[in-house]
């Protein structure tokens, strides 16, 4: 009699633990499910949290170009002058121009952009960095003057250039 006993309790534990962990897959499908990024609201992040994830972004970009003994000097300059131009302007439209289009380009190029173009090159082969230095370099300074131009807007105030300069950028960036 204590054998049937013991069986049963033993079943009722598997079938009941069997459910348990059904109830359980099903709820952590629903959560991944509901955790997609095309469907979750995006946290609001402060603007110093912001700015933060973009210095954070060009001090990486900065440390990976140090580590690369065969990247040229010059090259390393022309990037460095950008980042310098990000760091002086992005927190002074962060704070100026918070809703225009051209804050948004801007700091997408120093959070995303400009380390993605230069990861891209450092990752390939040094035959194909050569193929590829002419076009990689025009897209360097193409952001250079990007980074220049809206250093002048800011400094000067000229919010009449802001939409032509971020229509410019969304074409040529985004």
């Amino acid at each position: 009699m204590t054998m049937i006993i013991s069986t049963a309790i033993f079943l009722i534990a598997i079938i009941g633990f069997a459910i348990y962990m059904k109830k359980n897959k099903a709820k952590g499908t629903a959560s991944t499910k509901s955790a997609s990024p095309s469907f979750a609201p995006k946290a609001e992040t402060s603007p110093d949290q912001e700015y933060k994830a973009i210095l954070d972004s060009l001090l990486k970009l900065n440390i990976l170009l140090r580590k690369d003994i065969d990247f040229s000097t010059e090259m390393t300059g022309e990037i460095e002058a950008i980042i310098d131009d990000l760091m002086v302007i992005t927190p002074s439209m962060m704070e100026r121009y918070p809703g225009e289009t051209l804050t948004y380009e801007i700091k997408k190029i120093g959070r995303e952009h400009l380390y993605k173009t230069v990861k891209e090159y450092l990752d390939l082969s040094s035959d194909s960095r050569k193929n590829q230095f002419d076009m990689f370099k025009k897209t360097i300074e193409s952001l250079y003057e990007v980074s220049n131009r809206s250093r002048d807007i800011v400094e000067k105030n000229e919010t009449a250039e802001f939409k032509t300069m971020a229509n410019f950028l969304a074409g040529k960036f985004s």
